[in-house]
């Protein structure tokens, strides 16, 4: 073979193996690891506020708070105990914010986190849409850190809970929601919220259980 087919083939041959690399690192899909991570989606001011604009039903809202808390204390000895995700509405959004009581609008009091929670436990992402995963940053930092395990509570399940379970399942992380830190404007929502959790694979399990967990993984 003369040296300049040669040079030719091998061109070819660099071009075939670059772009085979190439094809199978982008299909590949991404690793999961094996660390628990308690997300608290939107425990925002206007959701458990009792002025709020989208306030959960009041005989909701303490057990929240309350669940929420201790788990917070049992993840904090944790290198990465919470992750905080938090709405933020454009203004300009006119028939969403309006189905939605123009809640949670940026740069409004309302967008605030709720100061009965313990607010500075882990890092913040916020969304403008209900699901947690809208927010590119949100997964690349899941990966970041190695998550494979979400652990998830917080307001209006129907809406935030659900949709992020959905979006995390569809990701490969296992997923877990705590039935008794989720808080809806009503328990006939909460509850159907978690049926429907329950019937797309759901883990449920009450923080009592979440945190007797903790304690059996310390052990192991």
């Amino acid at each position: 073979m003369r040296p300049r087919l040669m040079r030719a083939a091998a061109w070819v041959a660099v071009y075939v193996l670059v772009f085979g690399v190439s094809a199978c690192v982008k299909a590949r899909p991404p690793l999961r690891g094996s660390l628990t991570v308690l997300v608290l989606l939107d425990y925002q001011v206007d959701y458990l506020g009792a002025n709020g604009r989208m306030p959960v039903a009041r005989d909701q809202a303490g057990p929240l708070i309350k669940a929420t808390n201790k788990m917070i204390a049992a993840m904090q000895p944790r290198p990465i105990p919470v992750i905080y995700t938090v709405n933020e509405f454009s203004p300009f959004r006119a028939v969403i914010d309006l189905e939605q009581n123009f809640s949670a609008l940026r740069f409004e009091r309302g967008s605030t986190l709720d100061k009965r929670i313990n607010y500075l436990a882990g890092v913040y992402f916020s969304n403008d849409d209900w699901n947690a995963f809208a927010n590119p940053q949100f997964d690349e930092h899941l990966q970041l850190i190695g998550a494979g395990h979400l652990v998830l509570a917080g307001t209006h399940p129907e809406r935030s809970v659900l949709s992020t379970a959905r979006g995390a399942k569809r990701r490969g992380y296992a997923v877990t929601v705590i039935s008794d830190a989720v808080a809806s404007s009503d328990a006939q929502r909460r509850d159907a919220a978690l049926q429907e959790l329950r019937q797309a694979g759901v883990e449920l399990e009450t923080s009592d259980q979440f945190i007797a967990s903790l304690g059996q993984e310390n052990k192991s």
